[in-house]
């Protein structure tokens, strides 16, 4: 059963100031690059700000939790691409901001699934890409 981090709220409120000030911040000194690649790194830290380790995410793929990790590779998947989002974030007003963030969520897949999940990443979006690349995703918090 999922536990969350102690510090989860703590973390993602953290990530969550550091973008507004990011997209609030269009100072002429800071690279429209450095603002995205820094607004990637911080949709990870917020997937991931519930979690003890990057591959122990509430969301897993039947295929995740059921294999022998030893010798499996998993991958942290988001189930909203980042680069999609970080783009979203970019032409979005404040009051958009807020609504944005809620749909950034962590799943732990297998390598073969991250790639077949990655085919549907133009077309789909959310668990949507999941139902496509025909994956089963458990919430280990609720076990459904």
């Amino acid at each position: 059963m999922f536990k969350p981090h102690p510090e989860s709220e703590t973390r993602k409120r953290s990530a969550i100031t550091l973008i507004k000030y990011l997209l609030a911040e269009k100072s002429q000194e800071v690279l429209p690059k450095h603002r995205r690649e820094l607004l990637d790194v911080l949709l990870f830290k917020l997937s991931e700000a519930e979690s003890y380790h990057k591959h122990e995410t509430r969301f897993m793929s039947q295929e995740a939790l059921n294999c022998d990790k030893t010798k499996t590779k998993l991958r942290h998947d988001h189930v909203c691409p980042r680069s999609k989002m970080v783009m979203e974030l970019e032409n979005a007003g404040p009051d958009q901001i807020d609504s944005i963030l809620k749909r950034v969520v962590g799943c732990t897949v297998t390598e073969e699934e991250h790639s077949r999940l990655s085919k549907f990443d133009k077309e789909y979006d959310g668990w949507a890409r999941y139902q496509k690349a025909g994956i089963v995703v458990i919430d280990t918090k609720t076990n459904e």
